[in-house]
């Protein structure tokens, strides 16, 4: 099985997007997010807009390892019960208002 990264809002300064991992060896997420710049604020949050989906991702530890200019990347610290086809993180991405750029 995969990872799978499905995309809720692209834009020029925010990016969010729910993670599901459909089975329990999938461990790594990579969230591209495309905002060409390290975001200045990322919130990872159980699940999308999906009854249960909370549960999931309290059986599988997300935890992010990597922010860069490109990507958001995250692994399941536990994998035992945690492949649920809903989805189980949502990953915000925001580079800072423009006025503090």
């Amino acid at each position: 099985m995969a990872v799978s990264v499905v995309v809720v809002q692209a834009g020029v300064t925010k990016h969010i997007a729910d993670v599901i991992a459909t089975a329990d060896a999938d461990v790594a997420a990579t969230v591209p997010h495309g905002l060409g710049a390290v975001p200045a604020d990322v919130q990872i949050m159980p699940g999308g807009q999906t009854a249960g989906a909370g549960a999931s991702a309290q059986l599988s530890l997300w935890a992010i390892t990597l922010i860069d200019a490109i990507n958001v990347v995250l692994v399941a610290t536990a994998g035992v019960g945690s492949g649920d086809a809903a989805a189980q993180v949502r990953i915000t991405a925001a580079l800072p208002h423009t006025l503090t750029q």
